[in-house]
């Protein structure tokens, strides 16, 4: 299945909702341009869903791992991270991966989902000029990925809601109404 438009006319928020119904797997592409400055090069980024969960998101074209996230954070050393990073099963989320081997706990697994993913998706959901593309596919970016997952229904629900979406404040109400699950093993 592959979706293309633009959300002027189908806003991020009901394409989420959309997708979630669907229970589809794949990748949202968003090509964001800017309501100032025309000469600025668009930003672009990917959502990846796993049966109508958002799995992962990607700003750009740099893939940024959970491994060096957690040296970011100062959690292990990047020394531990590439060690890992070779050891981690193609097949494992790598934050499932760093749990299963003590080196991360739930709570840290879940900020870093939290930060990095729903409240940048939540923060997209506001934008007024951008291209999507939505693709089926069956390889997830594993090594992004945390392990947690949360509907994309409950994402674009805050998005909806506009400004007060994206604030931290709501971030965190979010936590705490919506536990992260577990990515489900295929």
């Amino acid at each position: 299945m592959e979706i293309t438009g633009s959300v002027t006319e189908f806003p991020l928020p009901e394409l989420l909702q959309l997708l979630d119904r669907r229970h589809v797997t794949g990748c949202l592409s968003l090509e964001i341009f800017s309501n100032y400055y025309s000469e600025l090069q668009p930003q672009f980024y990917a959502i990846w869903l796993n049966q109508g969960d958002i799995v992962s998101i990607r700003h750009g074209f740099y893939k940024q791992d959970i491994f060096s996230l957690a040296v970011q954070k100062e959690w292990m050393s990047k020394f531990v991270a590439q060690k890992l990073a070779q050891r981690c099963p193609d097949n494992m989320a790598a934050g499932l991966y760093l749990e299963s081997q003590n080196v991360l706990d739930f709570g840290q697994l879940r900020t870093l989902f939290f930060a990095e993913v729903v409240h940048r998706v939540q923060s997209l959901c506001e934008i007024k000029s951008a291209n999507f593309k939505f693709q089926t596919l069956t390889e997830l970016p594993m090594q992004e990925m945390t392990g947690l997952s949360i509907p994309a229904s409950k994402v674009a629900m805050q998005g909806f809601r506009g400004g007060r979406g994206t604030s931290f404040q709501s971030v965190e109400n979010l936590k705490n109404r919506i536990p992260a699950k577990p990515l489900s093993k295929a």
